[in-house]
């Protein structure tokens, strides 16, 4: 009887052995897919924390060799003057005044551009929604000046003028970069998202520096973002550090 009983169906044994065996296959399945997932995560992040540093340098660094007044302010400079918006060693500025030209290569206006770094709880557009990030990074922001409704203006030179010798509205306070004590009606662009913020780089490095002897710039910028938990900061210990000649600048 006890044969026909266990030949017609699973005993209770083999039955929760069957049940374990299955646990450990879906502990293993599950296990395996929360891994490819941290995976892909933390390839999506180190990609997208390469293309924001090398989309950063390469865009700023291209205003620089431009440049023909550069200034780095860690104070003395304020962005449209709301609460807050002082240029400091928590949140530097990157001056630089650029030349407009046509397609031909005719300079029709002089243009004022400040790069300042900023808590990202200040940006209220083009970014994505994520609480940590908010009180956790900064973000780098550019601020141009215009050709009307900014402080100061745009410089536009007459016929024949120069950059040192135009004598239009704004063109003077351009030339004076290092004087320049705050900028108002300047409209603001977001270069650049998830960036460690200004005080908090690695080795105490600052985002911006200037050498006169060589007229050059040092950018140190470092990614940083959590996703799934984890913390990716690019490059892992130290700030990216790139070193561009403002060629024009006297």
């Amino acid at each position: 009887m006890k044969g026909g009983a266990h030949a017609g169906g699973l005993t209770l044994i083999e039955i929760l052995l069957a049940l374990a065996i299955m646990g450990v296959v879906l502990a293993l399945i599950t296990s395996w897919q929360t891994s490819t997932l941290d995976l892909t995560t933390r390839t999506n992040v180190t990609g997208r924390g390469l293309t924001e540093l090398n989309d950063l340098t390469g865009y700023v660094g291209d205003r620089v060799r431009a440049a023909l007044r550069v200034r780095v302010a860690t104070s003395g400079l304020s962005v449209n003057t709301d609460i807050g918006n002082a240029c400091s060693a928590a949140q530097p500025c990157l001056a630089v005044v650029l030349p407009d030209a046509t397609a031909a290569g005719t300079v029709t206006k002089y243009v004022l551009f400040v790069y300042r770094m900023e808590p990202r709880s200040k940006v209220t557009l083009d970014k994505t929604p994520d609480a940590w990030a908010e009180g956790n990074v900064q973000v780098l922001r550019e601020y141009r000046s215009g050709d009307s409704g900014s402080t100061p203006v745009n410089c536009v030179p007459a016929a024949g003028e120069t950059f040192e010798t135009a004598s239009g509205v704004g063109c003077a306070a351009m030339r004076d970069l290092a004087g320049l004590s705050a900028v108002r009606g300047f409209q603001p662009y977001l270069v650049s998202d998830y960036l460690t913020p200004a005080d908090s780089l690695p080795g105490g490095a600052a985002p911006f520096g200037w050498d006169a002897a060589t007229r050059s710039v040092t950018l140190r910028v470092q990614f940083r973002q959590q996703a799934r938990g984890r913390l990716t900061t690019l490059p892992p210990t130290q700030a990216y550090a790139l070193n561009v000649r403002a060629r024009n600048a006297p």
